[in-house]
């Protein structure tokens, strides 16, 4: 029990570190917002006729797709983890394994599933 107890909290210390930067740091969601808040709204551009377009394929759309479901799960994973701890009234035993899933979905997410979509939308 010890054990569990220490691997939780250093997954909730770690995931709390991670939300922060993940929301936070300078290309984070934090000052995502505060830049579409704070740019004024410009005039719609005018494109020629001449203008080279190219779309992107179904397959590269379908895998930006899948990389953004990819952040989304990774950042509920943080949260999940981080979460974990208002969960007293479960059994410790309990909680320190929800926390600890959350944590090993985390890292699947940012060290497994990630590199992969990006390795797989380079190629494409």
């Amino acid at each position: 029990m010890k054990s569990l107890k220490v691997i939780y909290f250093v997954a909730v210390t770690i995931c709390a570190i991670e939300l922060l930067q993940f929301i936070f740091e300078t290309s984070g969601i934090f000052y995502l917002i505060r830049d579409v808040i704070s740019i004024p709204a410009e005039e719609p551009q005018k494109f020629s006729i001449s203008a080279h377009y190219t779309a992107d394929s179904n397959d590269t759309k379908f895998y930006k797709l899948l990389s953004k479901v990819n952040m989304i799960g990774y950042f509920l994973s943080l949260i999940g983890t981080f979460t974990s701890i208002l969960l007293y009234k479960l059994e410790k035993r309990t909680r320190y394994i929800i926390g600890i899933g959350f944590f090993v979905a985390s890292l699947i997410f940012s060290l497994i599933t990630g590199p992969i979509w990006k390795h797989i939308l380079e190629l494409n």
